[in-house]
């Protein structure tokens, strides 16, 4: 849904892009590698239940919790209170009306606030792939370095392969290197003329012009 992860590698390889495509899969390669065994290495000196993303996500939901109000309806639903709000947590369905629950699939701070009033574990409830267990079973392969082309061992099949090249048009023009902004934030970029707010025209807009 997101192009967060290409474009995190992309700027990771900003020089490497302008190379011929087998030194750019080289980098790639490189980058691949170096990453697996930071990950794996990261993984393997943490020494809590979970990944330090989502324990720092679990310690401010903890916070969030000491300012709520336990409600107990049974032993699995209750009712969480704030001043005037309030959200009701299935503990059976692992739910909260927050919505939070259900889509991390980590006690949000209305669920921890009732597991800590009934001495239950929240790290029961979270999910496989936030434990470090897991972190380190991602990146536990290894990701060989190939070496020097001159040591390979090509098998003499793949030598006899010419690759020709594409009879494809190549294009006159300067290539693009800009990433292509979604549309979303074309419309965020766009800046009214008549009240210098983001996100619409002035043909949209409802605001009244500021004096300057």
């Amino acid at each position: 849904m997101t192009s967060n992860i290409v474009e995190s590698l992309n700027a990771l390889n900003l020089a490497a892009r302008e190379f011929p495509i087998t030194t750019l899969l080289e980098c790639l390669y490189g980058l691949l590698q170096e990453c697996t065994y930071t990950n794996r290495k990261n993984a393997q000196n943490t020494f809590t239940k979970l990944t330090p993303i989502a324990e720092e996500k679990m310690t401010k939901n903890y916070i969030y919790s000491l300012r709520l109000t336990v409600k107990p309806s049974n032993e699995y639903l209750f009712e969480v209170v704030k001043e005037e709000k309030s959200w009701i947590v299935n503990l059976k369905d692992q739910t909260c009306t927050c919505n939070k629950f259900q889509m991390d699939e980590m006690p949000c701070g209305h669920a921890l606030s009732m597991m800590k009033e009934i001495h239950l574990d929240p790290y029961v409830y979270c999910s496989d792939y936030y434990t470090t267990k897991t972190w380190l079973q991602t990146y536990e392969a290894i990701v060989y370095p190939v070496g020097n082309q001159r040591t390979w061992d090509v098998p003499n099949y793949i030598k006899e392969i010419i690759i020709l090249p594409s009879d494809a048009r190549v294009k006159t023009w300067r290539p693009k290197k800009r990433r292509i902004r979604a549309a979303w934030e074309t419309k965020m970029q766009n800046r009214c003329s008549r009240c210098g707010q983001r996100g619409h025209n002035r043909k949209a807009c409802q605001n009244k012009p500021i004096n300057i």
